[in-house]
């Protein structure tokens, strides 16, 4: 047969088999092209068919690619600013801690509540300047002979427009009562409230590097039958806030 003597179109569909194909014998430049263009893509979307071939493919913003842009403990304010490129932010927050009730003569004051904690992801502009402020701790209750103070609320964490979480409430003050060492400490601080957020359940040192971020102050020890003062002690202050944000690329 002469060189150029069978053309395509005397071949039949079906007369070349896979077997009469050599390995590697079909190039990339006789392979059809799909609606797939060539590059890189993006935490990507892409679509197989049924012969393994890429038929779409298109770059997506999720949060593949977050990055931590932001970790501070509080008390502390100011302003948190969205890279150009960014639409995407998760944020860790922690409220400040109830400081501690003071004590009586005959009743120890009741613990502060833990500030509330929570885990935030949402949309951001980018560019955007957003406003800040961490939390701070709240102050102990005075200590009296008779009735101990509360103990202050702990200060919220917020980023404007994105989230809050609100400090714990301070602890009851010790009030007079019977005498007796088994009397209970006054009620503790109520914790804090993580309105929206997608996760309460956060491990507080896991981020910051210490378990007392946003912990409730203990309540003064009463005076009777302790070594404390008979006239009463303060409360112990709560432990300040934190925060802890991510946002993508883009």
């Amino acid at each position: 047969i002469a060189d150029d003597a069978v053309v395509a179109a005397g071949i039949a569909d079906s007369a070349v088999g896979t077997a009469a194909i050599a390995d590697d014998a079909v190039t990339a430049d006789k392979l059809a092209n799909t609606a797939v263009t060539a590059g890189s893509y993006t935490a990507s979307s892409i679509t197989v068919d049924a012969q393994g071939r890429l038929t779409a493919a298109s770059s997506g913003s999720g949060s593949a690619n977050m990055k931590n842009v932001f970790i501070k403990s509080g008390p502390a304010s100011g302003t948190y600013t969205a890279d150009p490129s960014a639409t995407k932010f998760q944020a860790y927050m922690y409220a400040g801690g109830g400081g501690g009730g003071g004590s009586a003569h005959l009743q120890s004051g009741g613990s502060g509540g833990s500030g509330g904690v929570g885990f935030y992801a949402g949309a951001v502009t980018g560019g955007t300047a957003y406003p800040y402020s961490i939390g701070g701790a709240g102050n102990g209750g005075s200590g009296s002979y008779s009735n101990g103070g509360t103990g202050n609320t702990g200060g919220a964490t917020n980023i404007t427009n994105l989230a809050t979480v609100n400090g714990g409430s301070g602890g009851s003050g010790g009030a007079p009562g019977p005498h007796g060492s088994g009397r209970p400490p006054a009620s503790p601080g109520s914790g804090g409230s993580a309105p929206g957020a997608a996760h309460t359940d956060l491990i507080r040192g896991a981020l910051l590097g210490t378990n007392s971020i946003g912990g409730g102050g203990p309540g003064g020890q009463k005076g009777y039958n302790t070594p404390a003062d008979p006239g009463g002690q303060p409360g112990n202050s709560g432990n300040s806030g934190g925060l802890v944000i991510f946002e993508n690329d883009g």
